[in-house]
């Protein structure tokens, strides 16, 4: 796909209500989110030609997060534009001309503009940012809400095993800038939703679905014209899954490290591994599990600093930790 445009689409109501914008391609070769985004309008748009009494509250609008990584259907350019979001690298980017950032600095400074522009022309009672990603592995569907409560709250609508302590380990994500604090005047909450393999058909309709899901819970639309089906598919696939899990390890890749999962075994999102168990090499030799528990996103891409992260699944019985989510074993 190329020639994308830095917004999707958009779709309002009659009403007005909640503001919901879709972020998909931070990472540009990600392209789930932008293919879900235009079948949810298209979908839209068929409900107002079947039913005469359709309508929402509200308005969506789809955006691309790099844009020039996703025309080209690569992760990014010079550098991930999901790990730059830190507070004093955004107003070094906005204190520069324009003409002289590098690939993802331009990008951040541009989707920051038009999250201003929207907010600020719609004025809306309660704005919500779902950002879409995929993973390089097969297998599982999850969400990773940001630290404020009103998002581990949404999150549960989504119906996928929410996922905590990835914002401890992982700075500078585009759910650390757009929130509360950075925009204290906005009634503003923000969540990831990772809907499966990258390429896989199956990564489209959950990301439909999960932004279906997520526009329902905030009021957008109503109740009667939405069909369980969403809720259904989400749930279904999620169902051998962990209702909630929390980060307890994660490998980082430095430069030249040549780093590579192990090739006679490919791990799905969500595999049990054991203490001790050979995950993957680099140039210091082989890497194993510092400790048990489930494999996520290892990484089967040349692009990336994360090698492979492991989640520790919540039983029912164990208190909930959202959100005061104690100090995780990173790097141990």
């Amino acid at each position: 796909m190329t020639d994308k445009k830095r917004i999707i689409g958009e779709r309002s109501g009659a009403v007005h209500g909640p503001l919901l914008i879709v972020l998909t391609c931070v990472h540009g070769n990600e392209p789930a989110g932008y293919l879900a985004v235009e079948e949810v309008f298209r979908r839209i748009d068929a409900e107002y030609q079947l039913k005469a009494h359709f309508d929402f509250r509200g308005k969506i609008v789809g955006m691309v997060g790099n844009l020039a990584a996703a025309n080209k259907a690569v992760r990014f350019q010079k550098t991930d534009l999901n790990r730059i979001w830190r507070p004093e690298n955004v107003q070094r980017i906005r204190n520069t001309n324009k003409s002289t950032l590098e690939a993802e600095e331009l990008e951040l400074y541009e989707l920051i503009e038009q999250f201003e522009v929207l907010s600020s022309n719609y004025q809306s009672e309660k704005i919500v940012i779902l950002d879409l990603h995929t993973t390089t592995a097969q297998g599982g569907i999850f969400v990773i809400p940001s630290k404020d409560e009103k998002s581990g709250e949404l999150a549960q609508h989504i119906h996928a095993p929410v996922l905590h302590g990835f914002l401890d380990d992982i700075l500078g994500t585009a759910l650390h800038h757009f929130s509360k604090q950075n925009y204290p005047n906005l009634d503003l909450t923000s969540l990831c939703f990772e809907s499966g393999q990258h390429n896989s058909p199956d990564s489209i309709n959950h990301a439909v679905s999960a932004i279906i899901q997520c526009f329902l819970a905030i009021g957008g639309f109503y109740p009667e014209d939405i069909e369980t089906k969403h809720e259904k598919l989400l749930a279904g696939d999620a169902a051998s899954l962990p209702k909630e899990a929390r980060l307890i390890y994660s490998h980082r890749i430095q430069a030249g490290d040549d780093f590579a999962m192990r090739s006679d075994k490919i791990y799905r999102n969500f595999d049990p591994i054991e203490e001790g168990e050979l995950l993957a090499t680099d140039r210091n030799g082989n890497i194993y599990a510092k400790c048990k528990g489930l494999i996520l996103m290892p990484l089967y891409q040349k692009q990336g600093n994360d090698g492979f992260f492991i989640i520790q699944d919540m039983n029912e019985a164990a208190p909930k930790l959202y959100p005061n989510i104690p100090s995780s074993r990173l790097n141990a």
